[in-house]
């Protein structure tokens, strides 16, 4: 059954994939009429999508195979840990993850640390309910909650820290809603791909109540090509 599944999700990511290439292409017949970073835009745009494929089929290896599960941990677990002291997240506080995937690796992280509250969100219906059968075999309920959610629209007001992960997409419309709908003086954690991280502070900036208090890159884990930033903000 698991093989049939993830076969069904990586032939329509390839799908995806495809569409997202032609889309590039078709783009590319009019660079002579558009602005020189174009192609530049368009890279990353291309690099945005392959990762975000690529996390997508790691999260569905490492819920179902525990070998997987152990080699992501290790590589990007250690890495969330160390952004978390870095960051000096504190316990006792009410934590959104938008974007938590298939295997909700920040939930568990923070839940193995920090005696916290913690709610995972996507808007991939089949990646929320592979996330709660996880949490419910390995008993983590009481810790984590999952539901479907958009970053776009989602209510944060009741939460003291909300991280938005790199795949959270669309990321800038879903910073938007965050940095106005966020209560003040929360903590929000942005993660992002390096190659992308200008267009993060650009949003920052237009939001003159958000500060940017640390900046921290992680280099590349597994067999991604570039690594990526964490912005620790706090709203005034």
């Amino acid at each position: 059954m698991f093989f049939k599944t993830t076969t069904r999700n990586i032939e329509y990511d390839i799908r995806y994939m495809n569409k997202m290439v032609k889309s590039a292409n078709d783009s590319c017949l009019n660079l002579q009429t558009k602005k020189p970073d174009v192609i530049v835009r368009l890279l990353i745009f291309l690099t945005n999508r392959m990762s975000n494929f690529f996390w997508g089929i790691a999260d569905i290896l490492s819920n179902k195979f525990d070998k997987f599960a152990e080699i992501y941990e290790k590589s990007i677990g250690s890495e969330y840990i160390t952004e978390y002291k870095t960051f000096g997240l504190s316990q006792d506080k009410k934590v959104l993850h938008i974007g938590c995937g298939a295997y909700p690796l920040t939930e568990m992280t923070l839940a193995k640390i920090f005696s916290t509250e913690v709610t995972g969100i996507d808007k991939n219906l089949k990646a929320v309910k592979l996330a709660e059968e996880f949490i419910h075999k390995y008993k983590l309920d009481d810790k984590i909650n999952i539901e479907h959610g958009n970053g776009v629209d989602y209510s944060a007001n009741k939460f003291d820290v909300i991280i938005i992960s790199s795949c959270a997409y669309p990321k800038i419309k879903i910073l938007h809603h965050i940095f106005k709908s966020a209560k003040k003086q929360s903590i929000i954690v942005v993660r992002e791909l390096d190659i992308a991280s200008n267009d993060i502070l650009e949003c920052i900036d237009s939001h003159e109540d958000i500060i940017l208090e640390k900046r921290m890159h992680h280099p590349a884990p597994l067999l991604v090509l570039t690594g990526w930033d964490a912005f620790f903000l706090i709203k005034r």
